[in-house]
This record gives structure tokens, sequence and C-alpha cells, in this order.
């Protein structure tokens, strides 16, 4: 058996190394392609929570003559939020979609579970003379949840209703923020969607429920997006 010369040692050498240096350019080719696919998915993924405010056992803040409860506008108004939100093709996360308790940890769990982008919470509002609409932010803001929440209320006032501002923190001294908003790990708003307590309130709640939907749906996928 003849033994290989030094020229076809060479030779094999240099093969070997080209098919190395092919089989490398080819994975990290692979990985770019396939890092590249998977950034692209995850910058196209919208996931949003919304929060229909009390629910079952808590009715939450009820009308001057008690037949109106505040979970039942809340829950009506998220699922239109969700729908308009899901025919922008942003993934919509619901803490209740019918009337069901759920406690506010499982509330922030939900939504934190999720990897949600933002958190909204919708409620109305209640007390002896107040009208409007209002939002609630974090003490501290997390990222630029304040600055959506003026947006949100700037049109929303449009549509026929005092703007009473966007609040930090909690509206006694008894804790620093609202439990949703403490306990989420992003942004999130709580919005007061005027007060059901006021008759005029409920009654441009009624006639612009589907506005109301319409401006929070595009004010979260314009953040989002």
């Amino acid at each position: 058996m003849s033994r290989p010369t030094v020229k076809s040692k060479k030779r094999d050498k240099r093969i070997i190394i080209a098919a190395c240096i092919m089989v490398a350019v080819c994975f990290l080719a692979a990985v770019k392609l396939l890092s590249g696919a998977v950034d692209q998915y995850y910058e196209k993924k919208m996931t949003v929570c919304i929060d229909a405010g009390h629910g079952g056992s808590d009715s939450g803040a009820t009308s001057t003559d008690g037949k109106r409860k505040e979970k039942d506008d809340n829950l009506n108004l998220a699922l239109k939020v969700r729908d308009k939100l899901e025919a922008m093709g942003v993934e919509v996360i619901m803490t209740r979609d019918d009337d069901t308790f759920v406690e506010l940890k499982q509330r922030c769990k939900i939504a934190n579970k999720s990897r949600c982008t933002l958190f909204v919470s919708l409620h109305r509002n209640s007390s002896a003379t107040g009208t409007g609409f209002e939002a609630w932010v974090s003490k501290i803001p997390k990222r630029n949840e304040e600055e959506l929440a003026e947006k949100m209320l700037e049109r929303l006032s449009q549509t026929g209703g005092s703007n009473r501002g966007v609040k930090k923190g909690y509206r006694s001294a008894t804790a620093n923020n609202y439990y949703v908003n403490a306990n989420t790990n992003m942004p999130s708003i709580l919005l007061e969607v005027g007060f059901v307590s006021d008759d005029s309130d409920n009654k441009n709640f009624d006639k612009n429920i589907d506005e109301y939907a319409k401006i929070i749906a595009e004010e979260i996928y314009s953040e989002v997006s």
C-alpha cells in the first residue's frame, strides 16, 4: 500500500479546512436567520391585559338608585375594547370576561405571567358630586404610562365630560399605589370612565360606550405597536 505524499496531505488538509469554514458559515447564517425571525416575532407580538374592575360578589360602586352596578359597565366596556384591539392584531389577555370575582393578586398574576406589554384596568368612579374622567398611575410612573393616560383622558373628555387629569399613587394615605399599579411588572393604568353616581355621566357612558372603547383601543395600539 502506497503512503500519502506530502502534497496529498496538504491537499486533504485544505479540503478539511474549507469544509469546516463552510459548515461554520452555514451555522452562523442559520443562527442569524433564526435569531432575526425570533426577534421579529417578539417585536410584532403585542400582548395587552385588559382588566374589567370588580365582578361577581364585588359590585363596585352603584348608581344613586342602586340599580346600576359598576362591575357591569366595566365588563361591557372591557369586552368592546378587547374586540377592537383584536381586530387591530393585538393579543388581549382578559382578567375576566364574565361576571366573576377575581382577586387583585390574581389579576396581577395573570398579566405578569403572560408578560403583557401594558395593563389597563377599567373602572367607573363614584362620589357625591364628582363627574368626568380620570386616571391613576404609579407614584413613580413605570416608563410612559403617565403620557399614555394623558392622551386617553384628553380624547375621552372630547366626547363630553370633564378631564380630571392623571393622578399618581392612591387617593388616600393608606397606600402608595393602587394594588394593580403596584403589583404589575409592566406599565399600568387604572382608568375611571365617568362617575356611575352621576346621571349625566351614565347617559354619556351609554351613548358613547363604543366611542370610549375605540379611543382606548386606539391609544393602546399606538403605544404598543
